[in-house]
């Protein structure tokens, strides 16, 4: 397992990318309905559990040559729970047939529990990779103020991903608050003796009304090192959305 941690990085001025300017033109484009115009306040996101959505998606291409992989996650139920001002979702992974997943979301983005449905504490431990994906497209209600930066956390890494609000647009009839992203992590190959280095960069839409990140696209630059030398540089791509 890769143990990441943070190296220092930039949004503006001297990019911590330079050493590659146009890998990140890989990074697919967000599905925008209206071009993005600066926000002139502080924008507020979050204060409804859920959207109109039946479907999170991801696409990765480990190869740019290639098809990327695709697995979603179909949401097979939603049902308000107005005492705890929460939406519980019924998540089933397209890739695991008969498989349940129980989400209650509060109106304020924090996830109170995320379960097999029905429950089964001796798989709970399964669960983990499963509440870390639902949890990258969930943020918690706030206010962003113009042009400032704020993080996304990354497993396993004591910071997060870097992000800028860059201004408002719309993907079909929602508004969003579209964001420019970027971080550099380093750390050791599993137990091998090699070490990489990770940059990812890219941009996400955060819908306003419930905070969750409807869409997401970013370009990745690997590259590992033994004994001091590069082994080679690998250049992935990805993108997320909830339609």
């Amino acid at each position: 397992m890769l143990r990441l941690l943070l190296l220092a990085l930039s949004l503006c001025g001297a990019s911590a990318y330079a050493q590659a300017p146009d890998w990140r033109s890989v990074a697919p484009p967000l599905p925008l309905s209206a071009p993005v115009t600066p926000a002139t306040a502080p924008v507020a996101i979050g204060g409804a559990a859920w959207g109109p959505w039946r479907k999170l998606c991801r696409e990765q291409w480990e190869r740019l040559d290639r098809a990327p992989r695709r697995d979603c996650l179909n949401v097979a139920g939603v049902e308000r729970d107005a005492p705890a001002r929460a939406t519980r979702l019924l998540l089933a992974p397209e890739a695991l047939r008969g498989e349940r997943l129980a989400v209650l979301r509060r109106d304020d983005g924090g996830i109170t529990s995320f379960t097999h449905e029905p429950p089964d504490a001796a798989r709970d431990g399964a669960l983990l990779p499963w509440r870390r994906h639902f949890e990258s497209w969930s943020l918690t209600a706030r206010r962003i103020p113009v042009g400032a930066t704020f993080e996304l956390p990354v497993p396993d890494s004591p910071r997060g991903v870097t992000c800028r609000a860059e201004g408002l647009s719309r993907i079909e009839a929602r508004q969003v608050l579209v964001a420019i992203c970027a971080v550099e992590l380093a750390g050791r190959l599993g137990n091998t003796r090699q070490e990489a280095r990770i940059a990812m960069a890219g941009r996400i839409a955060i819908d306003l009304p419930s905070a969750m990140i409807v869409a997401q696209g970013y370009a990745s630059r690997i590259e590992t090192f033994a004994g001091g030398r590069s082994n080679g540089v690998v250049i992935t791509a990805a993108r997320h959305w909830l339609e």
